[in-house]
């Protein structure tokens, strides 16, 4: 089933490929491999995006949950934590075509090749200084479109960004694996791993302007595989699972608005030093496999109800340009995030706080 998906989103993004290029055949002037290798500004991911390709370095305060090995329970921030966000979206072919009345571009077309890594690590752990979850992400190639607007003073222009396939597998840090198994958990690990497409829109795209500018956009994301019990499986045995019983997922989408405003003019801003706040919520699935906490030397099992709830994740700093017109950033801010616990198999946490300082970079 998944082959045959697959075969059916690889036709049609040769159908667009050829689209592109028959509207790029109307300018003579523009040869179809111009753009081969090059990058595109248009249709990136807005800075408060939960998953994606921007490089990030974050020290911030969260929550202690005896699962994984991070001392007593709390409802409080009282653990310094650390991400690592690294990821790449390798230019493919980038071209803009057509011409507006003030003969600028009309039309931008981009292809690219996105890849994630998400690791989040307990380093003052007392006892192992704990890698507690690594996530990846890679698949098909992207394709980014973008339709300018001319005359028009609140919208410059619209944006698409497709991705047919994309896979996400995760992995518990070594130290946790162990713990988990000589605590004689109920449930040693959960096999995170599935497939999905996505699709994201955005009004007013920034497009590596540096002028002020409001941007919105709305996406979705859909499973596509099937296998074990939708978003999860584990390894049936008595060692991992033993006799619980846990329920197949039943929701397949995930959907997300997000805002961004860029600020060059003003107070603390300007063209090189670029004042951003970007918000993003998310209406995620919560995972539906049961929740563990020790209670006087004993796992108490709470049952977890698979559902969608709402989470939110929002920067607040600053984008530090070079002097050329060169599109790369370093980024500063301020990071807050409340929700699931976006990472590997502790989807199924709700309430999940991290506040404290992001370092970016993007290309």
């Amino acid at each position: 089933m998944i082959l045959l998906r697959l075969k059916k989103q690889i036709i049609l993004l040769f159908a667009l490929l050829g689209f592109s290029y028959s509207l790029s055949a109307q300018d003579s002037t523009i040869s179809v491999f111009d753009g081969l290798f090059e990058s595109a500004p248009f249709a990136k991911p807005f800075v408060s995006e939960m998953h994606s390709t921007v490089t990030k370095i974050e020290i911030g305060y969260s929550k202690s949950y005896s699962e994984f090995n991070m001392q007593e329970e709390s409802v409080k921030f009282n653990r310094p934590m650390v991400e690592v966000h690294w990821g790449i979206d390798a230019p493919l072919y980038a071209q803009k075509f057509g011409k507006l009345a003030d003969n600028s571009p009309k039309w931008g077309f981009a292809l690219s090749l996105p890849l994630s890594v998400h690791i989040l690590e307990d380093m003052w752990d007392p006892i192992t200084a704990a890698v507690i979850n690594t996530d990846y992400r890679f698949g098909s190639p992207r394709l980014r479109y973008i339709r300018y607007i001319s005359a028009n003073k609140y919208f410059k222009n619209i944006s698409f960004s497709w991705l047919p396939m994309f896979h996400e597998c995760t992995h518990l840090g070594d130290e946790i694996t162990i713990y988990r198994v000589d605590a004689n958990l109920p449930i040693r690990r959960v096999n995170v791993s599935y497939e999905y497409s996505e699709f994201q829109l955005t009004l007013n795209d920034p497009d590596g302007t540096r002028e002020n500018r409001h941007s919105v956009k709305i996406g979705g994301m859909y499973r596509i595989s099937n296998r074990g019990y939708g978003w999860f499986s584990f390894r049936k045995d008595a060692e991992m699972i033993g006799d619980i019983a846990i329920e197949n997922s039943t929701h397949r989408i995930e959907s997300y608005v997000q805002y961004q405003f860029q600020r060059v003019k003003g107070f603390l801003a300007g063209k090189r030093a670029m004042n951003v706040f970007s918000i993003e919520a998310r209406n995620r699935v919560r995972y539906g496999y049961p929740i563990y906490k020790m209670v006087n030397n004993e796992w108490v099992e709470k049952p977890v109800q698979e559902r969608l709830e709402w989470c939110f994740n929002a920067y607040f700093g600053w984008k530090f340009l070079p002097k050329s017109d060169a599109k790369q950033s370093i980024g500063f801010y301020l990071h807050g995030y409340k929700g699931l616990a976006p990472y590997g198999q502790m989807r199924n946490y709700p309430s999940y706080p991290f506040f404290g300082a992001s370092l970016t970079y993007e290309p």
